[in-house]
């Protein structure tokens, strides 16, 4: 492509990545993505690298003798499917039909501004996702649907009442143990209900699934940097869910 601005196409496709790499995208598919995004413009693949770790973005390409790189600090991390998916489709769109990156910018800006999956299905989902493991723990129907009405007080409280709390961790300890508290109220008005089963089954939904596989995958293909800290990470916010859940019960104890 001709006239291609260096500059603007090496904070392009960094700003790609970072969508990924905030969606909680693997460093593999990120980096490749990066070089798919270079390569669509023109750049040779011997001429482009592409650095990725959870918390550090980097992208440096060779255009006409000019050596552009673009650094970014990521500092938000989500997981939110919908956007990786949109920004795979979209690079590999590129080699196809290749966009001006003022048009691409465009493009990223819809897709950074998507939310996602409404509220309503996040809920839903949670609701399904509590009351399937509460089944799958061997619990009776009432530990169901226990369990699933706890799933979607959790999503709601997420959603609505949490954002506020700037710490992750403090975040994960807070709705660790509003669980624990709604379980153990609701086995103390009813004595068919097993609080165990319920527990467990709800603090499911917030065990970060995504972020371990993701420290597997990334410590597999040879990125230990980024495997090693997704699984710091993934400790971290087992530690402060069961801290949460924890606390609860001393609290409980004590009183008792």
């Amino acid at each position: 492509m001709n006239n291609l601005d260096g500059n603007l196409l090496a904070k392009t496709i960094s700003r790609a990545g970072m969508i990924l790499i905030e969606s909680g995208a693997e460093t593999y598919r990120v980096e490749d993505t990066m070089r798919r995004i270079a390569i669509a413009y023109g750049i040779d693949e011997d001429k482009v690298d592409a650095y990725a770790t959870p918390t550090l973005l980097m992208i440096s390409v060779w255009y006409e003798g000019v050596l552009y790189n673009n650094i970014k600090r990521v500092r938000l991390r989500d997981n939110n499917l919908a956007k990786i998916d949109e920004i795979n489709n979209l690079s590999r769109q590129l080699s196809l039909q290749c966009l001006d990156l003022q048009s691409f910018n465009n493009v990223l800006d819809t897709i950074d501004h998507n939310s996602g999956y409404s509220n309503t299905l996040l809920i839903i989902g949670a609701t399904i996702c509590t009351f399937g493991f509460a089944l799958f723990y061997q619990g009776s129907i009432y530990d169901a649907l226990a369990s699933g009405l706890i799933g979607a007080l959790i999503a709601m409280i997420n959603l609505r009442f949490v954002n506020f709390i700037p710490s992750a961790f403090l975040k994960n300890v807070v709705l660790g143990a509003l669980l624990t508290v709604i379980a153990v109220v609701m086995t103390t008005v009813s004595s068919l209900l097993d609080l165990d089963t319920i527990i467990i089954s709800s603090i499911m939904l917030l065990v970060p699934g995504i972020m371990i596989t993701n420290a597997i995958r990334d410590s597999v293909s040879g990125d230990l940097v980024s495997g090693l800290s997704r699984a710091t990470q993934a400790i971290f916010v087992a530690i402060a869910i069961a801290l949460g859940s924890g606390l609860v019960f001393f609290v409980l104890r004590g009183i008792v």
